[in-house]
Order: structure tokens, then sequence, then C-alpha cells
């Protein structure tokens, strides 16, 4: 009797999550399913925010699309870059980089629960890795209802007021007014703790791997940050730069660069670019990218 329950809600709300048209979900269907974009961005708020689709079409002449998802971290992206590439390889996969990406964070464990509506069809990718936050959580993702059981509200809220983007992009309007805008007294919620967490370095490792693999083009960015960061002492971040030296990955560094630093018209916060500040961002991207030789 359990099981039939659970199969008849599990298949309601599976019907109702993939008919989402807008909102994180739906993004992320979309480039798991159906995208054939030729330039893939992969990333926290800092790429969903940043990487504006049409500008790349506009500059580079090939298909864009922002897969950049809030608050997630390596892990998802990195069960996000293998679920597409079992379907389609893009030309070019940029992965935005965080300067705290390798970092021990349990939250970028606990939203890997974001993945659990895709179990059923890519459990093999799946498993892996959401195992390496519960072992048990194959038996969980048993059930049907437990893998929907947490987006029904989610996909409700975004069909009364849909989540509009452009191809993935999500622009932040407004600028920051230096006059109310103390960076010292700044208060910052860590979601991490500064120690290098093994799990986050195999996975970086790995989405290069599988990026080669499959003839991929890929490139490692950090977004411009308004008072920018003296990441020389970030050993998260030094140790990315030494992995992607080794393994011969290009790293465009924009965390401190002079043409958005301390510039409050391109910021609508101190770590997002206003959308002003992301269409240069990514023209500015787009030159560097036309100029690149992927052959040596």
């Amino acid at each position: 009797m359990v099981l039939i329950v659970d199969f008849i809600t599990g298949s309601i709300s599976h019907k109702i999550f993939y008919s989402q048209k807008t909102g994180k979900y739906a993004r992320t269907t979309h480039v798991i399913e159906d995208s054939n974009a030729d330039v893939m961005i992969f990333g926290s708020s800092h790429a969903h925010r940043h990487y504006v689709s049409e500008v790349f079409e506009k500059e580079l002449g090939e298909i864009s699309y922002n897969a950049g998802a809030e608050g997630q971290q390596l892990l998802f992206h990195l069960a996000l870059q293998e679920m597409i590439l079992s379907r389609t390889a893009p030309k070019i996969m940029i992965l935005n980089i965080d300067d705290s990406f390798l970092y021990q964070s349990q939250i970028a464990y606990d939203r890997l629960s974001d993945l659990h509506p895709y179990y059923h069809e890519h459990h093999k990718i799946l498993n892996p890795i959401l195992r390496l936050n519960s072992t048990m959580v194959w038996l969980k993702l048993f059930f049907k209802s437990y893998q929907n059981n947490s987006t029904i509200v989610h996909a409700l809220r975004y069909y009364i007021s849909p989540q509009i983007d452009y191809k993935g992009y999500r622009p932040l309007q407004g600028k920051i007014d230096p006059e109310k805008l103390d960076l010292h007294d700044e208060v910052l919620v860590k979601e991490y703790a500064e120690e290098i967490d093994e799990n986050f370095v195999k996975a970086i490792e790995a989405f290069i791997i599988n990026a080669k693999d499959q003839d991929v083009h890929l490139l490692f960015v950090t977004s411009p940050l308004y008072n920018g960061i003296e990441y020389s002492k970030s050993e998260s971040f030094l140790k990315i730069k030494d992995i992607a030296q080794e393994k011969n990955i290009p790293l465009i560094n924009l965390f401190n660069d002079k043409q958005f630093y301390n510039k409050p018209e391109l910021f609508h916060d101190p770590s997002h670019l206003n959308d002003t500040g992301a269409r240069l961002f990514t023209k500015r991207l787009s030159d560097s990218i036309s100029k690149m030789d992927f052959n040596q």
C-alpha cells in the first residue's frame, strides 16, 4: 500500500516538476534535457548574475546559456556538467570561480538536495556525488515522492509569479550608494570553514577531466568585486590556480580589475554586478575568449 501511494504521489509531483517553465529547476532541467548551447556557464550567483548570454551570442557568434545556480558549489556544478555531457558537448564551458570554492562547507553538501528530482533518470551520475553527504541517500531516493517532496511549493510559486530570465541570465538592477556603504563594518556570514575539502578538490579536477574527455574548451574565470579581494591569502583560490596551471586550463582573473574596482555604477551590491556591469564584464570576457587559441 505504501508503494502504491508513493507511486501515485511521486508520479503527480514528477509531472508538476517537469512542467515548470520558469525558476531555478526549469533552468536546470533545460540545460540537462534540451539545451544545445555552444557556450555554457557554470557557477554560483556570480555566474548566474554576471554572464549575459545575449552578449556572448553577439560577440562570439555562438549560442549561449547561463547554467549558473545561486548558492551552489562545485559538487553541484560537477553533477550538472556530467548530466549535460551525457547528452551533448558544448564547444566552451566557463566555470566562474569563487575564491572559497575549495573550503569546507556543509551548506554546499546540503544544497545537493536540488539534484534529487533528477535521480531517477541520472542515478548513475548522481549517486556517487549525493553519497558524499549521506551514504543512505539511495534508500531515501528509492521513493518517488521523496525525490520531489521539496519542489512542489517552488513550482507553484513560479506558476503564480513567473521568474523571468534571459537564457539563464537574471539581471540585477540598481547601484551601490557609497555614502551608505561601510565595507569595514559590513558583517559577512561565511558559509564555509577555511580548511580545504578534498572532495571539492576532486570535484574541480573531475570537472576538468570531463571537459577534456569530450574535447570541450574549459575556462576558469573570476568575477570583479566592488572592493576587490586579497586572494593571495586564500588557500582555496591559490590551490585552484595551481590546478589550473598544472592542467593547462586558462584562468581569467578579474577579481580586482581596475575597470570595475570601486565603480558603484557597475555594482548592485559589493559582491554582484548590476546589469550594466554584467554586460561590460561579459563583453570584456568575450574579447578575451575571441583572442584565445584553444589548440595550443
